[in-house]
């Protein structure tokens, strides 16, 4: 068959963009040709449909009436009149580019609901689809419309119940959701990751440091989130700072080195969020955190992001909201230990299946707009991590038990397993 993998955006370092490269690469495998279609202009991008990109004026124009109250327009009907021409408008972009697929798979187009007008238009093309959905409208307060009338646009169309698209989930909490709201049934398909691809190296681990500049003896953390408030990284913060307390210098580390009494915070994903940055910036300043960033540097070169995983000696992912956990998957493969918060998804399809890690717990409370967890659940989650980062036996055992889990689990060998078995049937 020939697909096109679409979305708004691709060939960056979104959840989204990963896994349509992951989805293209086991279906080209299956014998397929596949294409990634997108808005942007990027190295990744197989077919380029500016009409449909994040950069196009209409986009954030609609966006910003649809979601946040029509301003730009006479009223709401003067809105709805331009909406339709734009609908109609990509419904002749869209035919003539799709004309040749014999599969569609848009990503978030009909679950998140961002500019509508893609989705209405995606509806009346005659094709077959698989709808492919990472997070849902009503999970995003600031994705629920003011207007009861165009709430009932998203309530009725996205996603669609049409006989020739198949919908699929990323967790089963959204399975369930699904279910109770549109009598749908989709299939769950997780998160995956290239386990046969090694992120990491010994020879690495020594080669970026000394690019850097950072001293064997540091310790590093790694936050490879995008900079967005739900990924609360000020939990990071929170435990290099209470770990720099805990830790006594000079002593013997799992890997040889000797501590040398600095940690370093290293920020790998996209700014996505200015001002909770240097709110993160002013954060660390008073907790005493050196923090290394590379937002920028990632965004010109994204093999810059995979090799910084080498850096690292444990990966924080204090995330409080999530359809899946890409970087939980990255930090398995890379083989570090992980030091996470048990966000709901977590809990449901990803803890079952057995993996080692350092809890922060579940519960968290906000303090001056920024997200806490309690004394208790910090100081024992630093006393397991100190523990482990200087065991070299326990250190090996867990990140080899993790990684073994994480291929059995999620990797591209049971992707090709679901698709084959449950979506392209």
């Amino acid at each position: 068959m020939k697909i096109a993998l679409l979305h708004y955006r691709g060939g960056l370092m979104d959840g989204v963009s990963l896994e349509m490269e992951k989805w293209k690469k086991v279906l080209t495998r299956m014998g397929h040709e596949v294409h990634i279609v997108a808005g942007n202009r990027k190295e990744g991008v197989d077919v380029v449909v500016e009409e449909i990109g994040f950069e196009n004026p209409d986009f954030e124009k609609i966006n910003r009436n649809f979601f946040k109250g029509v301003t730009d327009f006479s009223d709401e009907e003067d809105f709805l009149s331009f909406m339709k021409k734009k609908e109609e408008e990509l419904l002749r972009i869209l035919g003539a580019i799709l004309k040749d697929y014999d599969l569609v798979v848009p990503n978030n187009i009909w679950s998140l609901g961002l500019f509508p007008p893609l989705g209405l238009a995606l509806s009346k093309l005659k094709k077959k689809f698989i709808a492919h959905h990472h997070d849902f409208w009503w999970e995003r307060k600031h994705l629920i419309p003011r207007s009861e009338r165009l709430r009932e646009i998203l309530e009725r169309h996205f996603p669609p119940d049409l006989p020739d698209v198949k919908h699929v989930v990323i967790n089963s909490i959204a399975k369930k959701e699904l279910q109770k709201r549109k009598g749908i049934d989709p299939v769950v398909v997780p998160n995956v990751m290239d386990f046969e691809r090694p992120i990491t190296s010994e020879d690495m681990y020594h080669r970026m440091r000394e690019e850097l500049g950072i001293d064997p003896g540091t310790i590093v953390a790694l936050q490879a989130t995008r900079i967005d408030r739900r990924k609360a990284i000020e939990l990071s913060i929170d435990v290099v700072a209470f770990l720099k307390k805990t830790l006594k210098r000079k002593t013997p580390l799992y890997n040889g080195s000797v501590f040398s009494g600095e940690i370093v915070l290293v920020f790998s994903g996209l700014c996505e969020d200015v001002s909770y940055l240097e709110e993160l910036k002013e954060y660390a300043l008073l907790k005493d955190v050196p923090l290394l960033i590379f937002s920028e540097r990632v965004k010109e070169d994204t093999s810059f992001f995979w090799k910084l995983y080498n850096v690292a000696d444990f990966v924080t992912y204090p995330t409080i909201l999530e359809g899946w956990g890409n970087q939980l998957l990255e930090a398995i493969a890379a083989k570090k230990p992980v030091v996470l918060f048990e966000y709901e998804v977590f809990k449901s399809d990803i803890k079952p299946v057995g993996l080692k890690y350092i809890n922060l717990g579940d519960r968290y409370f906000r303090r001056e707009n920024l997200v806490k967890v309690e004394e208790s659940a910090l100081q024992k989650a630093v006393e397991e991590l100190s523990g482990l980062l200087c065991d070299p036996s326990l250190y090996r055992e867990t990140v080899e038990h993790n990684f073994e889990v994480g291929k059995k689990h999620f990797s591209l060998e049971r992707l090709e397993e679901i698709l084959s078995r449950e979506v392209l049937v």
